[in-house]
């Protein structure tokens, strides 16, 4: 048994450990760099094409076309996810994109119409879909089953520090003097760095490898999945009640911000309490997440999200709005490492990509849906009102998905097609 299949029982599950394992370690700093290669590739077309066009719309139809293939494709994305090496598919995505990356680097510096540009950076978001669907079917491939906790914590927390340092990192270059054009040529350098990290990963296809049935029916096979197993549909339903939230509360903020608690400077301040109250989280998510009765801590935690979300909207001064959101920020990871770590044990191992597909594309399309509808329902009630009866309603939602889970959902079948439940040793696991 090579060194990332090793149970770790006689470890404690910390951060350390799990990155200990080497392939998990590769494909979660690839993972990063491709994140953050991504943003830039889209921000840098963004700008180009505002400069050119003057127009807005042009900005909004790159960013628009940036996340929709999550919400379209991420379900079959999962399915190439389960019918190939999870290692293989992630070099290939990190690979085409560093292609579409160089090919966009050389339309800003040869002038291409801004048109082409944004397809060929659309192509790149439709290529990056199967990136965490493989990531998240990858990590139990590569750590142990009690040292999940803290790899989902880290994947989670590896993804949003990407996200926050991908502007970062494009505007470090435009700071520095050099325009889109140079910001793409390093996205490009990034993606094909991401794709030699995964290239050293060697993980083998999952058990069953294509299937002669098509790649719709593999879809709805993880969409059956899903819609009919308990175990994996009610951590899936929080996880997008807690994308909802989040995505609501984003907008949400910047609205109470300008309508009352004073503008810019107070976003700035609600901004990163929220980034904080995430980080201070990664000291307390591993016991949390390794709590024998994980649905219970999860009613708790959203309990947590949804209440201080709530306070948000009642604090009426900046003060209490900042301890109030730097909790909601810390209760959101929680959340959301709690039910990806569940989804994990829960999801047969040869569909388990196809879950984490629709569950990409379901918390994306609930974080759209939650920032979609902040606007009209602060202009209907108010901002405060509106962010109290939002809160309401997913402490509700959340209550119902979390009341009827037990224990820790592990699950034993390496096949859809086998019914029976939990009853194997992580060690029979990794053996298949």
């Amino acid at each position: 048994m090579s060194s990332h299949r090793r149970t770790g029982t006689d470890a404690a599950p910390t951060f350390r450990s799990a990155l200990h394992h080497r392939d998990f370690r590769l494909l979660l700093l690839g993972h990063g760099a491709g994140t953050i290669a991504q943003l830039m590739m889209m921000l840098a077309v963004g700008i180009e094409a505002l400069a050119r066009t003057s127009s807005s719309l042009w900005v909004s139809v790159t960013v628009a076309l940036g996340f929709v293939p999550y919400v379209v494709f991420s379900g079959y994305a999962g399915v190439l996810a389960d019918r190939w090496s999870r290692s293989v598919v992630l070099f290939f995505s990190f690979a085409s994109r560093a292609a579409c990356a160089a090919a966009v680097a050389t339309g800003l510096l040869l002038g291409w119409p801004v048109p082409v540009l944004i397809v060929i950076t659309a192509v790149a978001a439709v290529l990056a879909t199967p990136s965490y669907p493989a990531l998240a079917a990858a990590t139990p491939e590569c750590v142990a089953d009690e040292l999940l906790p803290p790899a989902n914590a880290l994947v989670t927390g590896v993804e949003n520090a990407a996200w926050i340092a991908g502007p970062g990192a494009f505007g470090v270059v435009v700071l520095a003097g050099y325009g889109p054009t140079i910001a793409t040529a390093s996205s490009a350098a990034l993606f094909a760095l991401a794709a030699l990290l995964a290239a050293r990963v060697r993980l083998p296809r999952p058990a069953g490898g294509p299937a002669a049935d098509g790649l719709l029916a593999e879809l709805l096979t993880g969409l059956r999945l899903v819609a009919i197993q308990a175990r994996i549909r009610r951590p899936m339903t929080v996880a997008v009640i807690d994308n909802f939230l989040y995505g609501y509360l984003v907008v949400a903020l910047v609205l109470l911000a300008e309508r009352g608690l004073g503008g810019p400077d107070a976003v700035g301040w609600l901004s990163a309490g929220l980034s904080g109250g995430a980080l201070a989280a990664m000291a307390v998510v591993n016991r949390l997440a390794s709590h024998r009765r994980p649905a219970l801590v999860l009613f708790a935690v959203m309990a947590a999200f949804a209440v201080s979300v709530a306070l948000i909207g009642l604090s009426g001064s900046l003060p209490p709005a900042v301890a109030f959101v730097t909790l909601a920020g810390a209760a959101t990871l929680i959340a959301e490492v709690i039910a990806v770590t569940l989804l994990q044990r829960a999801a047969p191992d040869d569909v388990v990509a196809r879950v984490f597909g629709v569950y990409d594309q379901l918390n994306v399309g609930a974080i759209a849906v939650g920032s979609l509808i902040a606007g009209p329902l602060a202009d209907q009630l108010g901002a405060g009102t509106a962010i109290v009866v939002v809160a309401a309603g997913c402490f509700a939602a959340s209550s119902v998905a979390t009341a009827t889970m037990r224990g820790r959902q592990r699950t034993a079948r390496h096949s859809v097609e086998v019914a029976a439940p939990a009853t194997s040793t992580v060690e029979e696991r990794r053996s298949h």
